[in-house]
């Protein structure tokens, strides 16, 4: 049992933070990790994502109640 907690502790910490599941440059693909962090949250990863290639994230679609992914655009900073 105490080797149970111990496991579950580390699964769950472990899904704690939003974290980029996709990017090709044009798009990034946002996991907003458990419990949902909320999109604000997803957008400094993506913002962060994006920055690289010197663009900034743009919310593109937000999730469905189904689904934990938030979908964001790079696009130019104007």
């Amino acid at each position: 049992m105490k080797y149970l907690l111990i496991a579950l502790t580390l699964v769950v910490t472990g899904c704690a933070g939003a974290k980029v599941t996709s990017s090709n440059g044009r798009t990034v693909v946002v996991s907003s990790g458990f419990p949902d962090m909320g999109v604000e949250k997803a957008l400094i990863v993506a913002d962060a994502e994006c920055a690289k290639r010197n663009l900034a994230a743009r919310v593109m679609m937000l999730s469905s109640p189904t689904t934990d992914k938030y979908i964001f655009e790079c696009v130019q900073v104007q």
